[in-house]
Protein backbone atom coordinates (compact mmCIF):
# COMPACT_ATOMS: atom_id res chain seq x y z
CA UNK A 1 0.00 0.00 0.00
CA UNK A 2 1.22 3.05 -0.54
CA UNK A 3 -0.38 6.81 0.10
CA UNK A 4 -0.99 7.49 -3.81
CA UNK A 5 -2.61 3.80 -3.62
CA UNK A 6 -4.61 4.35 -0.50
CA UNK A 7 -7.34 1.47 -0.21
CA UNK A 8 -11.13 2.74 -0.47
CA UNK A 9 -13.12 4.27 2.54
CA UNK A 10 -16.54 3.05 2.72
CA UNK A 11 -18.81 5.10 3.56
CA UNK A 12 -19.76 3.43 7.29
CA UNK A 13 -16.25 3.62 7.77
CA UNK A 14 -16.31 7.38 6.84
CA UNK A 15 -18.94 7.97 9.20
CA UNK A 16 -17.01 5.70 12.00
CA UNK A 17 -14.04 8.16 11.70
CA UNK A 18 -16.04 11.44 11.61
CA UNK A 19 -18.12 10.40 14.80
CA UNK A 20 -14.66 9.35 16.56
CA UNK A 21 -13.36 12.89 15.46
CA UNK A 22 -15.96 14.32 16.96
CA UNK A 23 -15.97 13.17 20.02
CA UNK A 24 -12.15 13.20 20.51
CA UNK A 25 -11.68 16.74 19.46
CA UNK A 26 -14.62 18.63 18.61
CA UNK A 27 -14.17 18.44 14.65
CA UNK A 28 -16.57 17.68 12.17
CA UNK A 29 -15.34 16.55 8.92
CA UNK A 30 -17.63 16.97 6.27
CA UNK A 31 -17.71 14.80 3.30
CA UNK A 32 -15.60 17.21 1.27
CA UNK A 33 -12.31 16.73 3.46
CA UNK A 34 -12.83 12.79 3.04
CA UNK A 35 -10.11 12.55 1.05
CA UNK A 36 -7.86 14.39 3.65
CA UNK A 37 -8.91 11.85 6.17
CA UNK A 38 -8.05 9.04 3.48
CA UNK A 39 -4.44 10.56 2.68
CA UNK A 40 -3.65 11.29 6.87
CA UNK A 41 -5.03 7.53 8.03
CA UNK A 42 -3.09 6.25 5.23
CA UNK A 43 0.16 7.49 5.17
CA UNK A 44 0.17 6.48 9.22
CA UNK A 45 -0.94 3.28 8.02
CA UNK A 46 1.53 2.58 5.50
CA UNK A 47 4.27 3.77 7.83
CA UNK A 48 3.05 1.33 10.89
CA UNK A 49 2.11 -1.88 8.52
CA UNK A 50 -1.78 -1.71 9.30
CA UNK A 51 -3.72 -2.34 6.51
CA UNK A 52 -7.08 -1.05 6.68
CA UNK A 53 -8.97 1.60 8.62
CA UNK A 54 -10.74 -0.18 10.69
CA UNK A 55 -7.62 -2.46 12.51
CA UNK A 56 -6.33 1.66 12.75
CA UNK A 57 -9.63 2.75 14.38
CA UNK A 58 -9.66 -0.36 16.78
CA UNK A 59 -5.61 0.37 17.57
CA UNK A 60 -6.77 4.22 18.35
CA UNK A 61 -9.50 3.09 20.72
CA UNK A 62 -7.46 0.28 22.72
CA UNK A 63 -4.68 3.41 23.08
CA UNK A 64 -2.21 1.59 20.62
CA UNK A 65 -1.51 4.79 19.18
CA UNK A 66 0.76 7.21 21.12
CA UNK A 67 -0.18 10.86 21.84
CA UNK A 68 2.15 12.51 19.20
CA UNK A 69 0.88 10.50 16.48
CA UNK A 70 -2.18 11.12 17.00
CA UNK A 71 -1.79 14.62 16.87
CA UNK A 72 -0.07 14.44 13.65
CA UNK A 73 -3.08 12.84 12.27
CA UNK A 74 -5.28 15.88 13.63
CA UNK A 75 -2.78 18.45 12.94
CA UNK A 76 -2.89 16.90 9.48
CA UNK A 77 -7.05 17.56 8.92
CA UNK A 78 -6.87 21.24 9.74
CA UNK A 79 -5.74 23.89 8.03
CA UNK A 80 -2.99 25.76 9.13
CA UNK A 81 -1.96 28.11 6.29
CA UNK A 82 -2.20 31.81 8.15
CA UNK A 83 -0.06 35.00 7.73
CA UNK A 84 0.74 38.12 9.90
CA UNK A 85 -2.34 41.20 9.53
CA UNK A 86 -4.65 38.44 7.54
CA UNK A 87 -7.87 40.32 8.81
CA UNK A 88 -7.21 44.11 8.86
CA UNK A 89 -10.58 45.41 9.78
CA UNK A 90 -11.12 42.89 12.49
CA UNK A 91 -7.76 43.68 13.89
CA UNK A 92 -8.43 47.72 13.58
CA UNK A 93 -11.46 46.85 15.81
CA UNK A 94 -9.61 45.27 18.72
CA UNK A 95 -7.18 47.74 18.59
CA UNK A 96 -10.15 50.57 18.64
CA UNK A 97 -11.74 48.43 21.38
CA UNK A 98 -8.50 48.15 23.81
CA UNK A 99 -7.83 51.59 23.32
CA UNK A 100 -11.15 53.19 24.61
CA UNK A 101 -11.24 50.83 26.92
CA UNK A 102 -7.93 51.87 28.17
CA UNK A 103 -8.75 54.97 28.64
CA UNK A 104 -11.88 54.85 30.43
CA UNK A 105 -9.93 52.66 32.65
CA UNK A 106 -7.06 55.09 33.00
CA UNK A 107 -9.84 57.93 34.10
CA UNK A 108 -11.92 55.59 36.10
CA UNK A 109 -8.61 55.07 38.59
CA UNK A 110 -6.08 57.07 37.81
CA UNK A 111 -3.14 55.66 39.93
CA UNK A 112 -4.00 52.21 39.58
CA UNK A 113 -1.94 49.87 36.94
CA UNK A 114 -4.23 48.65 34.07
CA UNK A 115 -3.97 45.48 32.41
CA UNK A 116 -5.57 44.17 28.75
CA UNK A 117 -5.35 40.44 28.22
CA UNK A 118 -6.62 38.48 24.86
CA UNK A 119 -6.95 35.21 23.45
CA UNK A 120 -6.15 33.83 19.97
CA UNK A 121 -8.74 30.30 19.72
CA UNK A 122 -6.90 28.03 17.31
CA UNK A 123 -3.82 30.31 16.27
CA UNK A 124 -1.95 28.00 14.70
CA UNK A 125 1.40 28.53 13.53
CA UNK A 126 1.22 32.41 15.75
CA UNK A 127 1.09 34.87 13.29
CA UNK A 128 -2.20 35.50 14.83
CA UNK A 129 -0.87 36.29 18.52
CA UNK A 130 1.97 38.30 17.86
CA UNK A 131 0.14 40.10 15.18
CA UNK A 132 -2.40 41.02 18.33
CA UNK A 133 0.65 41.93 20.28
CA UNK A 134 2.66 43.79 18.07
CA UNK A 135 -0.88 46.12 17.94
CA UNK A 136 -0.80 46.01 21.56
CA UNK A 137 2.38 47.42 21.67
CA UNK A 138 1.53 50.08 18.65
CA UNK A 139 -1.33 50.74 21.66
CA UNK A 140 0.79 51.18 24.12
CA UNK A 141 3.01 53.48 22.40
CA UNK A 142 -0.19 56.00 21.59
CA UNK A 143 -1.49 55.84 24.96
CA UNK A 144 2.28 57.09 26.34
CA UNK A 145 2.55 59.96 24.04
CA UNK A 146 -1.39 60.99 24.62
CA UNK A 147 -2.05 60.07 28.67
CA UNK A 148 1.40 59.43 29.89
CA UNK A 149 0.63 56.03 30.35
CA UNK A 150 1.03 52.36 29.10
CA UNK A 151 -0.98 49.08 29.81
CA UNK A 152 0.20 45.77 30.95
CA UNK A 153 -1.04 43.08 28.76
CA UNK A 154 -0.40 39.61 27.37
CA UNK A 155 -1.76 37.39 24.46
CA UNK A 156 -2.45 33.77 24.86
CA UNK A 157 -2.69 31.50 21.78
CA UNK A 158 -4.25 28.19 22.22
CA UNK A 159 -4.31 25.77 19.19
CA UNK A 160 -4.98 22.22 19.02
CA UNK A 161 -1.94 20.97 17.21
CA UNK A 162 1.98 20.36 18.53
CA UNK A 163 3.92 21.09 15.64
CA UNK A 164 1.50 24.34 14.75
CA UNK A 165 2.78 25.50 18.41
CA UNK A 166 6.42 24.48 18.25
CA UNK A 167 6.38 27.09 15.20
CA UNK A 168 4.65 29.67 17.34
CA UNK A 169 7.09 28.75 19.94
CA UNK A 170 10.57 29.73 18.26
CA UNK A 171 8.89 32.30 16.32
CA UNK A 172 10.45 32.31 13.35
CA UNK A 173 8.97 32.52 9.66
CA UNK A 174 9.51 32.39 5.96
CA UNK A 175 9.44 36.13 3.99
CA UNK A 176 6.00 35.37 2.62
CA UNK A 177 4.15 35.11 5.33
CA UNK A 178 5.10 38.88 6.49
CA UNK A 179 3.87 40.27 2.86
CA UNK A 180 0.93 42.36 4.67
CA UNK A 181 3.38 43.41 7.33
CA UNK A 182 3.91 47.09 6.74
CA UNK A 183 8.09 47.52 5.86
CA UNK A 184 8.13 49.78 9.32
CA UNK A 185 6.31 47.45 11.39
CA UNK A 186 8.83 44.55 10.15
CA UNK A 187 11.75 47.29 10.66
CA UNK A 188 10.40 47.43 14.07
CA UNK A 189 9.37 44.15 15.52
CA UNK A 190 11.15 41.77 13.33
CA UNK A 191 14.79 40.48 13.48
CA UNK A 192 15.99 39.04 10.06
CA UNK A 193 17.60 36.38 9.97
CA UNK A 194 19.93 34.53 7.00
CA UNK A 195 17.92 32.53 4.40
CA UNK A 196 14.98 35.58 3.77
CA UNK A 197 13.92 34.05 7.54
CA UNK A 198 12.46 36.71 10.63
CA UNK A 199 12.01 36.33 13.98
CA UNK A 200 9.64 37.95 16.02
CA UNK A 201 11.32 39.89 18.54
CA UNK A 202 12.10 39.07 22.22
CA UNK A 203 9.85 42.12 23.70
CA UNK A 204 6.81 41.03 21.98
CA UNK A 205 7.71 37.03 22.68
CA UNK A 206 7.49 37.35 26.29
CA UNK A 207 4.33 39.00 26.28
CA UNK A 208 2.46 35.80 24.71
CA UNK A 209 2.23 32.28 25.44
CA UNK A 210 0.87 28.73 24.24
CA UNK A 211 -1.10 26.54 24.97
CA UNK A 212 -2.29 23.12 23.45
CA UNK A 213 -5.81 21.82 23.41
CA UNK A 214 -8.64 21.41 21.86
CA UNK A 215 -12.28 23.11 21.73
CA UNK A 216 -13.32 20.46 24.72
CA UNK A 217 -10.93 21.02 26.79
CA UNK A 218 -10.82 24.78 27.24
CA UNK A 219 -12.45 24.76 30.92
CA UNK A 220 -9.59 22.58 32.01
CA UNK A 221 -6.76 24.21 30.44
CA UNK A 222 -7.91 28.11 30.67
CA UNK A 223 -8.56 29.43 33.97
CA UNK A 224 -8.61 33.55 33.95
CA UNK A 225 -11.10 35.53 31.72
CA UNK A 226 -10.09 37.80 28.91
CA UNK A 227 -10.83 41.04 27.51
CA UNK A 228 -10.82 40.35 23.95
CA UNK A 229 -11.70 36.50 22.46
CA UNK A 230 -10.27 36.72 18.70
CA UNK A 231 -11.47 33.57 17.28
CA UNK A 232 -11.38 33.88 12.98
CA UNK A 233 -11.69 30.78 10.84
CA UNK A 234 -12.32 28.13 13.82
CA UNK A 235 -16.15 27.57 13.92
CA UNK A 236 -15.83 26.26 10.22
CA UNK A 237 -14.69 22.84 11.84
CA UNK A 238 -17.58 22.66 13.82
CA UNK A 239 -20.91 21.24 13.32
CA UNK A 240 -24.14 23.69 13.82
CA UNK A 241 -25.33 22.97 17.00
CA UNK A 242 -21.59 22.55 18.28
CA UNK A 243 -20.54 26.20 17.28
CA UNK A 244 -23.02 27.36 19.62
CA UNK A 245 -21.98 25.25 22.77
CA UNK A 246 -18.07 26.90 21.43
CA UNK A 247 -19.54 30.16 21.76
CA UNK A 248 -21.01 30.04 24.92
CA UNK A 249 -17.91 28.29 26.55
CA UNK A 250 -16.34 31.71 25.02
CA UNK A 251 -18.56 33.98 26.36
CA UNK A 252 -18.07 32.15 29.85
CA UNK A 253 -14.08 33.08 29.40
CA UNK A 254 -15.20 37.04 28.29
CA UNK A 255 -14.88 39.66 30.95
CA UNK A 256 -18.22 41.87 31.19
CA UNK A 257 -17.98 44.44 28.41
CA UNK A 258 -15.62 42.33 26.83
CA UNK A 259 -15.26 41.71 22.64
CA UNK A 260 -15.44 38.41 21.05
CA UNK A 261 -14.31 38.23 17.11
CA UNK A 262 -15.64 35.91 15.05
CA UNK A 263 -14.72 35.25 11.58
CA UNK A 264 -17.36 36.08 8.98
CA UNK A 265 -19.51 33.27 7.67
CA UNK A 266 -18.59 31.05 10.53
CA UNK A 267 -22.37 31.52 12.02
CA UNK A 268 -25.36 33.18 11.20
CA UNK A 269 -26.39 34.66 14.76
CA UNK A 270 -26.15 33.56 18.06
CA UNK A 271 -28.88 32.92 21.24
CA UNK A 272 -26.71 33.98 23.94
CA UNK A 273 -28.69 36.99 25.67
CA UNK A 274 -25.30 37.91 27.40
CA UNK A 275 -23.95 38.66 23.52
CA UNK A 276 -24.74 42.48 21.75
CA UNK A 277 -23.70 42.40 18.17
CA UNK A 278 -21.25 45.20 17.33
CA UNK A 279 -22.86 47.76 14.11
CA UNK A 280 -19.52 46.49 11.86
CA UNK A 281 -20.09 45.81 8.41
CA UNK A 282 -16.85 44.88 7.98
CA UNK A 283 -16.40 42.15 10.48
CA UNK A 284 -18.47 39.89 12.94
CA UNK A 285 -17.72 40.55 16.33
CA UNK A 286 -20.04 40.96 19.80
CA UNK A 287 -19.48 42.69 23.32
CA UNK A 288 -20.42 41.13 26.32
CA UNK A 289 -23.11 42.86 28.12
CA UNK A 290 -21.79 44.09 31.59
CA UNK A 291 -24.52 42.25 33.62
Amino acid sequence: MSVFNAPEMESEEFELWQAYLEKQTGLWLPESRKPFLIRALSGYMLSKGISNYRELYFKLNAGAVSVGDWASLVDSLTVNETCFYREKHSLGLVSSYCRNMAIERFQAAPDKPQHLQLWSVGCSTGEEVYTLAIEMDKLNLGLHDSVGKEVYFGVTGIDISYPSLAVAREGVYAARQLDFVPMVTKNLYFNRLADGYFQIRDNIRQRCCFIQSNILEMKAKLKQNYDVIYCQNVLIYFKQDRKQSVIDELVERLKPGGLLVLGHGEITGTNNDLLTKVDNKHCLAYLRKDK
